[in-house]
């Protein structure tokens, strides 16, 4: 990055501050005359004075500076009492803010038109306590007017030309405008949904097609306005990496090294709160490749490498996320040595260290506590610094990649998403509760079979082309019923280095979802980040998968057995009757399952969707089942159909909020038994229950 561009960047800011800061003089200084005894308002009149004067000095604007001096002397003697407040001091220190206005404005055109020579002269002897009045400097400053007269015309001129290209806003003006984009969102999400409900229903109508069309224009102008806001937060990445150079200099010369730094891709753009957010990670990455990474000279010359290393910083988009690279051509990583260190440190068993790749003996650099300095040195060699770097990545939901080859050097790959407040989700369903992963710590999915599952240590895995995957599954976590289907997927998700495969039971889709707290009351829950509202108006909860990473770690260490003998409900235990409920609401479920347990004569195996259902009656004996008909994908009369389909003859009560219409016929026609309304009364269930039971054993 050019030091041109460094400095046009920091010009800017000045005007941006100084033109607020002058704004703000001109009305504290006329109220000061009301206020002359305010110690406060003095001080905040001078520090703007100082403000001015220390950005002016430093960026080379003489006039400013020297005028600015002049009248912060004043300023510092009015706050200590040495001088007071009188009217024509307050003409002076006035002027002054006028003159300065008008060298803020030379400033912004390029052009040098203001003379200084009388403001410092008045300055200087009002400072000495001299006062000069207007009528003594009439006849030295009308010449000078006139002279500069026609310049003065030509900036004004210029002024009522010139736009302001940019305005300074709050932070949570902006957060705030967000949210209402994320509202609107939603209210895309849902009224797109009731649209394809209605589209479905009345096919081909007139009123419905211009629904749609009004609807998919809407969804254009949400996205369109989403992104004019999002845009609004963003901020060059330049901002953080303009303070390497620098560093890597200096850190250099420390070390007796020589380094280089290339910087590129520093236009790019990403959200302001993740800007602030990865300027220590970077620094602790790019002091790591320096001083681990990079090798002496001497060291270098031995290896045919060039004296002068290199350390490559970039920066680019990738679909919805940033990636930033660290890349040195230094030593690079060494598995075997970061492996022994380990164990040396007790920071690994040497259990673990046998069963890992060369990619997750990379990650133990992340280990609070790991350094392979040979001794403490002012950069490095106290174990701190690459766990910072984690923690902050996974703040963000981000991935870090590891990428080296010894002798040539390594890549660091840190992704992160390019704004925090909505996001790209993969929507999984878990015995029918549907959870959102962030996109961002997707790496890919796999369907499988439950056979493709081993038990190792106490742990399940499952081996993925080269590699051994640590699995968990998700039920388990959150505590819901596990599926019946053989057939399942594993979400493989990444946090910084660490990896996981999320055992579900389908993929849903992906879908654009906004992040909503659970506030204080709900919030704070393990593995659960928030919520969001989806398009039928449902809230789900959006995982947090470092926090489902660190549950996994804390798991007992047992053998998962097959779904069908863990139930426990073939063995008839309590010597009751043995209940299937099939729901996909899981309030529905529990409400049925304490129900009828409540008894203390009725077994209960709860399914989430119809498909396990189908599995499940292979796996689990069964007297009666319920099943309710409002379900996605196949109903509850077509369940009845399809268990009819293989044979088993068990009592089956179908249950429904609303009444059907020729519920008699279709009773008929699918094979159900009874069809009772919910509310469910316990009575009315189990008058049914054992109707049914009794009307069996009778044939």
């Amino acid at each position: 990055m050019s030091n041109a561009n460094d400095m046009q960047d920091l010009v800017q800011d000045f005007i941006i501050e100084a033109e607020e800061l002058i704004e703000q003089l001109d009305q504290d200084l006329v109220e000061l005359e009301n206020r002359k005894q305010d110690l406060d308002h003095l001080n905040k009149i001078f520090r703007a004075a100082h403000t001015i004067k220390g950005a002016s000095s430093f960026l080379g604007f003489d006039k400013m500076q020297q005028v600015t001096h002049q009248a912060e002397e004043i300023l510092n003697k009015l706050r200590k009492g040495e001088m007071v407040v009188t009217s024509e001091i307050m003409d002076i220190l006035l002027e002054f803010v006028d003159c300065i206005k008008n060298i803020l404005e030379d400033i912004k055109s390029g052009s040098d038109t203001v003379n200084i020579t009388e403001i410092v002269k008045k300055l200087k002897l009002a400072n000495e306590g001299k006062i000069i009045t207007s009528a003594q400097t009439t006849a030295d400053t009308k010449p000078s007017s006139n002279i500069n007269s026609a310049k003065q015309a030509s900036q004004i001129k210029k002024a009522t030309k010139a736009i302001e290209q940019t305005i300074r806003v709050d932070v949570s003006r902006l957060d705030s405008l967000m949210n209402l984009v994320g509202e609107m969102v939603l209210t895309r999400n849902r009224l797109g949904q009731v649209s394809s409900e209605l589209d479905k229903r009345f096919d081909g109508d007139f009123l419905v097609e211009q629904l749609l069309d009004t609807t998919a224009q809407i969804g254009l102008i949400t996205t369109e306005l989403q992104l004019a806001v999002m845009k609004t937060r963003m901020v060059p990445i330049g901002k953080v990496f303009n303070k390497f150079p620098r560093m890597v200099r200096d850190l250099s010369k420390d070390l007796k090294k020589e380094i280089e730094l290339h910087i590129s891709g520093e236009e790019t753009e990403l959200d302001k709160s993740i800007v602030e957010e990865i300027g220590d990670p970077l620094i602790h990455m790019i002091r790591n490749a320096v001083d681990h990474g990079v090798e002496s000279p001497e060291e270098r010359v031995k290896k045919g490498k060039p004296k002068k290393g290199n350390v490559y910083l970039t920066a680019y988009h990738e679909g919805n996320h940033i990636v930033i690279e660290i890349k040195d051509d230094g030593r690079g990583l060494n598995a075997e040595q970061l492996k022994r260190k380990a164990l040396e440190k007790g920071i690994v068993t040497q259990e673990e260290i046998n069963n890992m790749n060369e990619e997750e003996a990379f990650g133990l650099i992340f280990k609070p506590g790991f350094s392979t300095a040979a001794k403490v040195t002012g950069v490095s060699g106290r174990g701190v610094g690459m766990d910072v770097v984690k923690t902050n990545i996974e703040k963000l939901n981000g991935i870090i990649v590891i990428e080296s080859k010894l002798g040539e050097g390594s890549t660091f790959k840190l992704k992160l998403p390019l704004t925090l407040a909505i996001i790209q989700a993969l929507l999984v369903e878990v015995s029918g509760e549907i959870f959102a992963i962030p996109l961002v710590s997707v790496v890919e999915t796999v369907r499988i079979n439950e056979n493709e599952i081993h038990n190792f240590e106490g742990r399940e895995v499952l081996k993925l082309r080269d590699s051994v995957l640590s699995l968990i599954r998700l039920d388990e976590i959150f505590n819901v019923e596990g599926s019946f289907n053989e057939d399942i997927y594993v979400v493989v998700v990444a946090l910084a280095e660490k990896r996981l495969g999320l055992v579900v039971d389908r993929l849903v889709g992906q879908e654009e979802i906004v992040i909503k707290s659970l506030g204080e009351y709900l919030g704070g829950n393990l593995g659960i980040a928030g919520a969001t509202i989806m398009g039928d108006g449902r809230v789900r909860l959006i995982l947090d998968v470092a926090g489902v990473m660190e549950i996994a770690t804390k798991m007992p260490r047992r053998a998962r057995q097959r779904i069908s003998s863990s139930k426990g409900v073939g063995n008839k235990s309590s010597g009751g009757l043995r209940v299937l409920v099939v729901d996909d609401s899981a309030t529905d479920r529990k409400i049925m399952k304490r129900l009828l347990e409540s008894t203390g004569r009725i077994d209960v195996t709860e399914v989430s969707n119809p498909k396990d259902a189908l599995v499940a009656i292979n796996n689990v004996q069964s007297d009666v089942i319920i099943t309710d008909i409002m379900m996605p994908d196949m109903d509850g009369f077509e369940l009845t159909k399809a268990i009819r389909e293989k044979g088993v003859d068990v009592p089956i009560i179908a249950v429904s909020s609303r009444n059907e219409t020729g519920i008699s016929n279709k009773m008929k026609i699918y094979g159900v038994d009874a069809f009772i309304i919910k509310p469910i009364s316990l009575e009315n269930m189990l008058s049914k229950i054992d109707e049914l039971i009794a009307a069996k054993s009778a044939t």
